[in-house]
């Protein structure tokens, strides 16, 4: 498996603490079966400003730690840039990494953006020439599955966590709701990668393995295969999926 969205390198956001967190969610991920993994570091203006300098320097630790637990496993650069309007020259200018040095890029948007606003905002880095991955549209409350087709039809890339495609817990689920929106795009094949979102080893952890038994239960191995790996092969090629 190939995760895209995580946050493992230490000391830059809300993730990774320290190098115990990056080594424990790495080793974790490969005992899941997870061989490639893009670390997107939050980017937001007035909550995550960690200078680029250290986000690389730190990187470079976490892909020695990476060799520690296995000459298998790769980390690539990229991130998880909150958009706003005057990030766009930020953006345009490649000013935060791409997902793995592509031209593939991992936007967030507050949860409560309109509809119409999120379309009019990717559009504008569509035309930029870059192209925008979703990253966890199940939280975004003005969004529902027409709307997400309209962006795939505009050339937008889909995202949803892993978290969100496990099974409703009978009491206290607080992300049913999530889980509810993710299922509906997944059953409306409106979905194009799943992944982890891990920030940490107690609530915020990959389940990328149970997340694929799921999916590959539900709508087979092939689909499978391609939420969570030959989608993100081709991303990673810089290739139109």
């Amino acid at each position: 498996m190939i995760d895209i969205h995580s946050h493992i390198i230490f000391g830059v956001d809300d993730g990774a603490k320290n190098e115990n967190d990056t080594r424990d969610l790495l080793e974790e991920s490969y005992r899941q079966g997870v061989r490639k993994i893009i670390a997107t570091p939050h980017r937001r203006q007035g909550m995550f400003e960690t200078d680029l300098e250290i986000i690389i320097e730190n990187f470079k630790r976490v892909e020695e730690i990476s060799k520690e637990v296995s000459d298998d496993l790769r980390i690539y650069l990229g991130s998880e840039i909150f958009y706003r309007e005057d990030e766009l020259e930020n953006i345009k200018d490649k000013i935060h990494p791409t997902l793995a040095g592509t031209d593939y890029v991992l936007i967030e948007f507050p949860y409560e953006m309109r509809y119409k606003d999120i379309n009019r905002s990717l559009n504008k880095i569509i035309f930029f020439g870059l192209t925008p991955v979703v990253a966890h549209v199940e939280r975004y409350i003005d969004v529902d599955e027409n709307d997400i087709q309209q962006l795939i039809n505009m050339g937008v890339y889909i995202q949803v966590n892993a978290e969100s495609v496990l099974k409703t817990k009978l009491i206290g689920d607080k992300h049913k709701h999530l889980k509810k929106r993710a299922k509906k795009y997944l059953d409306k094949n409106l979905v194009h990668f799943i992944a982890s979102d891990m920030h940490n080893m107690e609530t915020r952890k990959t389940h990328m393995k149970e997340a694929f038994e799921i999916i590959k239960n539900k709508y087979g191995l092939s689909k499978a295969f391609e939420l969570f790996k030959e989608n993100q092969e081709k991303l990673l090629m810089n290739k139109v999926i």
